[in-house]
């Protein structure tokens, strides 16, 4: 399963560890849902570790490095417009569409009362979490 962690995700999982958005990042880590991300998010995920949370250049370069390494990077090839009140959220979408995404992963409410787009799901870190316990294990 391909997955699109929202910067918001990346975020609360790196400076807020214990929770919801650490244990789907760690789903990553551990190779159990592939993660998907892009220049713009990556930048964005450096930004505000940096300019938000005080993070030294090299912490927050670290951190980005190491998403860069987990997540298949996508290079969008189509900019789109559908967040009219956060523009900045069409990139999530953008990542997930070139990277032929089944799941966004979200704590913003702008994505998040999408629901679905081109056929991405989205929904928050506790949700994703809850429907991989229930789901039936693999054979």
């Amino acid at each position: 399963m391909r997955v699109v962690l929202d910067t918001n995700i990346l975020i609360s999982a790196f400076v807020f560890p214990g929770g919801a958005p650490e244990a789907v990042y760690r789903l990553g880590i551990e190779r159990k849902v592939e993660l998907v991300t892009s220049p713009a998010l990556l930048s964005e995920f450096g930004r505000v570790l940096a300019e938000k949370f005080g993070w030294q250049p090299a912490m927050a370069e670290a951190a980005v490095a190491q998403v860069s390494r987990i997540a298949i990077v996508v290079r969008p090839s189509r900019t789109i417009h559908v967040v009219a009140d956060d523009p900045t959220d069409d990139r999530v979408l953008e990542a997930a569409l070139e990277g032929s995404a089944e799941i966004i992963v979200s704590g913003d409410r702008h994505l998040l009362r999408l629901g679905r787009w081109e056929g991405v799901r989205i929904v928050s870190a506790p949700h994703l979490l809850d429907e991989l316990s229930t789901a039936p294990d693999e054979v």
